[in-house]
């Protein structure tokens, strides 16, 4: 009876409403939500590129400004991918076509993205850099830069090799449960509404 009344509530949905309307609304906070992080790359690059070329006579701040400034365009590089990939998935073709491109779209969101958060094991340091000089006019104390660089490598080490361990096969639960939360809400859901559609056409 649960079955039978599961396989009603799946064939009324696809009555009122198209699979591919169902995914491209599923998708589209992520959508809205790289268009924010688009934008926000840019005024950042465009403010770390103003302070480098403000402090060029500051091999400190030259440094933080550019190192925040690459930063800035990488956020920028990882918006433009993940919207390139949202456009291009087909949702008026088949369910196995759109699953292969939501399958491409997570695959960056779980392996490639996160990774974007990394460098700040040491960005910080050169951030807060940048924020001293904005708001007090001066250098931030170089003993920041002997105690943060040592604690930020260590950092970043202990972060690669904890991906590492959690996605081994028998950790795979730990991995997986990473993964969906790199992923996003809209991604994995998506997912699973079109797993329940090729799982109802195969029955």
């Amino acid at each position: 009876a649960r079955r039978l009344h599961q396989q009603t509530a799946l064939n009324l949905q696809l009555l009122t409403e198209t699979p591919s309307d169902k995914v491209r609304w599923r998708l589209r906070p992520l959508w809205f939500g790289q268009v924010i992080q688009l934008i926000v790359g840019v005024l950042l690059t465009v403010t770390f590129a103003n302070f480098w070329i403000a402090n060029t006579g500051s091999p400190a701040l030259l440094a933080s400004g550019l190192l925040m400034h690459a930063w800035s365009v990488a956020l920028i590089i990882s918006a433009v991918m993940e919207l390139l990939l949202i456009t291009r998935i087909d949702y008026a073709g088949p369910v196995l076509t759109i699953q292969k491109s939501l399958a491409q779209l997570r695959l960056w969101r779980t392996r490639v993205s996160p990774w974007l958060g990394l460098p700040f094991w040491l960005l910080w340091m050169p951030l807060m850099a940048i924020l001293f000089k904005q708001l007090f006019g001066a250098q931030m104390h170089a003993s920041v830069y002997y105690i943060g660089i040592p604690i930020g490598i260590v950092g970043m080490l202990a972060t690669v090799w904890f991906h590492f361990w959690a996605h081994r096969p028998e950790r795979r639960h730990i991995g997986e449960a990473i993964d969906a939360g790199s992923a996003g809400r809209s991604v994995t859901r998506a997912q699973q509404y079109l797993d329940e559609i090729a799982q109802f056409g195969k029955e």
